[in-house]
């Protein structure tokens, strides 16, 4: 995406009602608060992608193993 894209987006969000442009504010927010949290690893994106790709699903184990990280944070 090229920086003119989101420019000429920004420009149309500011002619919505002022109830839309907070729902935006908050979505925005809230993927930013994501990507922030993100504690997932370059390489774990591309094993998971590469798994998903071959349709490879995780182990039980290895599903445990993520989500106690998570638990415990």
């Amino acid at each position: 995406m090229k920086k003119r894209d989101v420019e000429a987006v920004v420009d149309r969000v500011l002619s919505w009602p002022a109830e839309d442009q907070q729902k935006l504010v908050r979505f925005v927010d809230e993927m930013e608060q994501r990507h922030a949290s993100d504690d997932i690893t370059d390489e774990e994106w591309r094993v998971i992608e590469g798994r998903a790709a071959r349709r490879d699903l995780a182990t039980d184990e290895e599903v445990e193993q993520v989500f106690s990280r998570y638990r415990h944070a």
